[in-house]
């Protein structure tokens, strides 16, 4: 497997999550993570706009190759949150067409899985996992679970590449 600079993205209106990490065959590093929080006052246009702004940003100063988020999910109780959701989700599928970039999702139950083991760990229980597997602190729980959705990439592009090479032999 080259190496690969992915942008792991956990998406939210209020704080949006994300961490680049550089995938290698066997390593994953945290190149830089951060979380945008636009202003509870501005509009829905303002707030995506600041998520994009900052995202974008990123990707240039870090030479990002591909994207990854987690597929939505919301609660019956909560459609609202979706709604909400779907449209920073769709701003990170922008990103990644403007930029011409691979776009990867995973379920959140199965990030946390491929990374913890079992699918129904809580938020804590994935940042204190990414702490220890990485090496690094993370500022939050939105941070980790990012990080969650890079490992799972990392995982899942190891896989593709081992079913490639059986077809081959």
């Amino acid at each position: 497997m080259a190496k690969v600079n992915v942008l792991a993205v956990d998406v939210g209106i209020r704080t949006c999550g994300y961490v680049i990490c550089e995938l290698d065959a066997s390593d994953i590093s945290v190149v830089t993570q951060g979380e945008v929080k636009p202003k509870p006052k501005l509009s829905m246009p303002e707030k995506l706009g600041c998520i994009f702004d900052k995202l974008c940003c990123e990707i240039e100063n870090n030479k990002v190759n591909c994207i990854v988020v987690e597929r939505l999910y919301s609660h019956y109780r909560h459609p609202t949150t979706l709604g909400v959701l779907a449209q920073v989700r769709g701003v990170v599928a922008l990103i990644a067409n403007k930029y011409d970039m691979m776009f990867y999702e995973f379920s959140p139950t199965r990030a946390r899985k491929s990374f913890l083991g079992k699918g129904n760990a809580n938020s804590m229980q994935v940042k204190k996992m990414a702490e220890q597997f990485s090496g690094h602190e993370f500022a939050s729980e939105h941070i980790a679970d990012a990080f969650s959705l890079a490992v799972a990439l990392s995982h899942e592009l190891k896989v593709n590449k081992l079913k490639l090479e059986a077809h081959i032999i």
